[in-house]
């Protein structure tokens, strides 16, 4: 019951125009000279988001980033002014900004010494918050800039931030040309450049939890399943990717037929996001191996979002293999009621019309299932911020 009583606070929040704390970390400001290193300022950019979210903070992620930089026609790569960084801000909903920029000193020695420095600005009022400044060898550009990180979370969490050396736990130092390799993959224009990168990331550093996330979603979205599979469960329980992780590698385990390992990633990700879409999946893996809580999942779902036709066809598809023959058409008129005329609805309803004939197996139904693909945990976090605001 819980969950429609929060899709129905979510959607008041929302038509108030309310929105919980949120974080825009802007990419750096290229100072070298040198655009062959526009790639630090993405991967700086990345290293504080994602250690903004693992405290549980929202942060506008890099495809919203993207898409709202081409809605307001700055070019990608392109250093922005301040005043176009805040414009994107408010744009992105983001109440909060982090910006900066990084510069090279030759020192004759290894690759030089990184001078990174970055500020944080309330966009409500435009007033500056911390500065901070990072110094030390190219080469040790990760330790470089999960120290930074720490600090602008030490600035913007002052009571709940971890210590430094708890902090850096989940941060590997994770080679250079392993990292550069990374960022390249991330603002790679093609999906063959992204597995190529990401590949190249693992094969310099077999640890980095980040890259295994992206390359097994790349995979997963290009069919490569066993392969997909492997990358996903690599990925660090520290990572903020974890839970969607774990949900792409629950479609993998399903779309391979491995059922059992399907329920075990669904559940995993259910205990900690709750979403919809996930009891949905999981409801459906759980029928496949004739489990009787699929329903009970696949109800949860409909309870979330009672409006998506996809929820109620699912169902109906449960009960009807279980002979519950009026539930299920009701299930598959609200189905046509909001998809009309939709084939294989219209198909079931009238196989449960016709009691008779006996209620179809789940292999006669199989593949007939409808999967959701897209994990909506930005959604949510927003939700719970606002209805129990954390402690800084």
């Amino acid at each position: 019951m819980w969950r429609a009583v929060a899709l129905a606070a979510l959607m008041v929040i929302w038509a108030a125009g309310l929105r919980a704390d949120t974080w825009l970390v802007a990419p750096l400001a290229n100072q070298t000279g040198k655009p062959t290193l526009d790639w630090i300022g993405e991967s700086v950019a990345e290293s504080i988001s994602e250690a903004l979210r693992r405290q549980g903070m929202l942060v506008v992620d890099r495809d919203e980033r993207k898409e709202g930089e081409s809605r307001l026609a700055l070019r990608g790569n392109a250093p922005l002014t301040k005043a176009s960084q805040i414009k994107l801000a408010e744009m992105l909903d983001a109440n909060h900004l982090i910006a900066g920029s990084y510069a090279l000193v030759e020192n004759g020695t290894g690759m030089g010494t990184l001078r990174i420095e970055v500020e944080t600005i309330n966009v409500r009022d435009f007033r500056r918050g911390g500065k901070f400044e990072e110094k030390g060898p190219l080469e040790d550009l990760a330790g470089l800039q999960s120290h930074l990180a720490w600090q602008v979370l030490r600035q913007t969490m002052p009571k709940t931030a971890p210590g430094e050396e708890e902090f850096r736990r989940g941060n590997l130092n994770i080679r250079v040309d392993a990292v550069e390799s990374y960022v390249r993959g991330l603002l790679a224009g093609n999906a063959e450049a992204q597995e190529r990168f990401f590949q190249q990331a693992l094969k310099l550093d077999g640890r980095y939890s980040q890259a295994s996330f992206q390359y097994g979603r790349l995979l997963l979205e290009r069919g490569n399943l066993p392969s997909a599979a492997l990358q996903l469960e690599r990925v660090a329980s520290w990572d903020p990717h974890y839970r969607e992780a774990g949900f792409l590698l629950g479609l993998a385990r399903f779309r391979l037929k491995e059922f059992k390992a399907a329920v075990a990633a669904f559940e995993r990700v259910s205990r900690e996001v709750p979403l919809s879409e996930v009891w949905s999946n999981l409801g459906l893996a759980q029928w496949r191996l004739g489990m009787p809580e699929a329903a009970e999942s696949l109800r949860k779902a409909l309870e979330g979002d009672p409006n998506d036709e996809v929820y109620h066809f699912n169902l109906g598809l449960v009960l009807l293999s279980r002979g519950a023959f009026a539930e299920a058409a009701e299930q598959f008129r609200a189905t046509l009621e909001r998809m009309p005329g939709e084939a294989e609805a219209t198909k079931l309803l009238g196989r449960c019309l016709r009691p008779q004939a006996g209620a179809p197996t789940r292999e006669e139904l199989a593949g007939s299932e409808r999967l959701k693909v897209d994990f909506a945990e930005a959604a949510y976090w927003q939700l719970k911020a606002l209805i129990n605001p954390a402690k800084k």
